[in-house]
């Protein structure tokens, strides 16, 4: 009986320390890359409408993951020859929450109104009313971002 119990430690040793050297050798150090490069996909293009309130503003935040320009296109705005604010700049508190950095008096169109270089990193766009609305217009706004 002595025997066979010192048979079947004995195997049971012999299986464990076989486990452990195959765990061992898969922990090995791998010089192959777990990650593969991403490949850029080009800018985003975002669209956002809202609604302009006589003496308000509207802003919208984005982010550039890259430098590059952004292009940003009033498409809609009321009626044809409603003029508005129009400009790109960086977050902030206070009214629309946007600090310009460029601003334009535009009305709605069909090819980008402003453009502006921007590194990566957070920005916004607002549109606001000049003093010249006298009842809300709805506006749409079209954002090319790298």
């Amino acid at each position: 009986m002595t025997n066979r119990r010192f048979a079947i430690r004995s195997l049971v040793r012999t299986t464990a320390l076989a486990a452990a050297l195959a765990a061992a050798a898969a922990c090995g150090d791998s010089t192959t890359p777990t990650t593969t490069p991403t490949t850029p996909t080009g800018p985003t293009t975002s669209i956002f409408a809202s609604r302009l309130t006589p003496g308000g503003a509207v802003s919208r935040q984005f982010g550039a993951s890259t430098n590059g320009t952004v292009t940003a296109m009033l498409t809609n705005a009321a009626g044809p020859n409603t003029i508005v604010g129009f400009g790109i700049g960086v977050p902030t508190t206070g009214l629309a929450k946007c600090a310009l950095s460029t601003a334009i008096q535009t009305k709605a169109g069909s090819t980008p109104q402003l453009s502006a270089t921007v590194d990566a990193g957070n920005y916004c766009v607002v549109v606001y009313d000049l003093g010249t609305l006298t009842s809300p217009i709805d506006f749409s706004v079209t954002l090319v971002y790298p």
